[in-house]
């Protein structure tokens, strides 16, 4: 299905997360106002390429991160932004999008974030099923998506964003243990 920059999940966080959640060297929290130049700072030349991204600013970042139900990951020491998770909802299935800034990239921290995440949104809202989609030749983030468990289904058809942007995504999916859904 695929999602746009104006999609909504707070109301999932919401029945998900009522205080950050704690990964041992990172914690996931709602994002800030003055976390903003920080997100800004950590969209990267090969962020932009890998995930097709327009020019990232603080609008987009506060439309995206501030009013679009996302978490970030952030340092549990000094609480400085490492990247973000997105959740949104589609019928009784959560799809998930995922980001991190080049500093704390390879270090495993997507995946443990998803996995925490997703046992969350398991526990709380009993989904049919979890999603995610990868970007096309998006590797790391195939590799992330495999490590937490999710299972490559294909190829997606094309998803138009404004300004004439297309994505080709692949589809992974995480259906819950029986006796967790």
């Amino acid at each position: 299905m695929g999602h746009t920059p104006a999609d909504d999940g707070r109301e999932v966080f919401a029945a998900v997360l009522s205080e950050p959640l704690d990964g041992g060297d990172f914690v996931l929290r709602y994002a800030r106002e003055d976390d903003l130049p920080s997100i800004v700072d950590l969209v990267d030349d090969e962020m932009k390429t890998r995930l097709m991204l327009p020019e990232v600013d603080e609008a987009l970042s506060r439309l995206m991160v501030l009013h679009g139900g996302a978490l970030l990951i952030v340092d549990a020491v000094t609480d400085r932004p490492l990247g973000g998770l997105r959740l949104f909802l589609h019928g009784d299935a959560v799809e998930f999008g995922y980001w991190l800034g080049a500093e704390a990239r390879g270090r495993g921290l997507a995946t443990r974030a998803l996995q925490l995440v997703a046992a969350e949104v398991i526990s709380r809202l009993r989904p049919s099923r979890l999603e995610l989609r990868t970007t096309l030749g998006n590797d790391p983030s195939e590799r992330v998506a495999a490590r937490a468990g999710f299972t490559r289904v294909g190829l997606e058809p094309p998803i138009e964003y404004p300004g004439g942007r297309v994505a080709e995504t692949t589809l992974w999916v995480l259906e819950p243990a029986p006796e967790a859904a």
